[in-house]
């Protein structure tokens, strides 16, 4: 028997059958490809590096402080910075020179230490003296210039000179009220505003006490 061939309607409903089963899979295609794309432009993590990143879109951190953000390195014309705050307050232990406590520190520029030391020989009674250093930890050091509230007083330039690598330098004598200090290494700077002062001194819950700003660029 001999088969009998599709008629005309057949056909054309075939071949739009074909056609739209074509178009359904090569949109499907392009949807994988182009999933989680805006306007085409696809988004990469945001740890990778400007070269990586070039003519794509930058994700938000998903954890830690800054989630939800976009990292600064990826912004043009913008300052790169951070801001740390400083709080420290420290009891003094008699007749002691007081135990270093970490005040601040910035990677690849250095660190600053405060001590709170008894000056007062007689026993049960502190006569603090609060005393701020600066350690560089970058190898060719660091330049600093430094300005006291007495020497604003007085109309003083401010102290610069290069701290070495790794040797503590002071910062602040003794407690002053205000300090202000400009540290820079390589291609970061720190400006650092501070004050210190005693607290119920003298007697026998004396205490140091420090606070302030550290601004870093770079």
């Amino acid at each position: 028997m001999r088969p009998r061939l599709p008629s005309p309607a057949m056909v054309v409903a075939l071949i739009a059958l074909i056609v739209a089963l074509s178009g359904t899979a090569v949109a499907a295609v392009t949807y994988a490809h182009n999933a989680g794309a805006v306007n085409g432009i696809s988004a990469v993590r945001p740890n990778v590096s400007t070269r990586h990143a070039a003519g794509k879109l930058v994700a938000t951190k998903r954890h830690g402080r800054d989630r939800g953000r976009v990292p600064a390195k990826y912004l043009a014309g913008v300052m790169r910075g951070t801001a740390q705050s400083l709080t420290s307050y420290v009891r003094t232990v008699d007749n002691t020179p007081g135990a270093p406590h970490r005040l601040l520190s910035v990677p690849g520029v250095g660190r600053m230490d405060t001590q709170c030391a008894d000056v007062d020989p007689t026993p049960g009674t502190a006569t603090t003296r609060t005393t701020v250093t600066f350690t560089a930890t970058a190898p060719q050091g660091a330049n600093v210039s430094r300005i006291l509230g007495r020497d604003i007083e007085a109309g003083q330039r401010p102290n610069v000179f290069t701290a070495p690598h790794a040797q503590a330098v002071t910062i602040l004598p003794s407690a002053d009220g205000l300090f202000q200090v400009l540290l820079q290494a390589g291609q970061r700077s720190v400006l650092v505003v501070g004050a210190a002062r005693t607290d119920s001194s003298p007697g026998p819950r004396a205490a140091c006490l420090l606070w302030g700003t550290a601004f870093s660029v770079g």
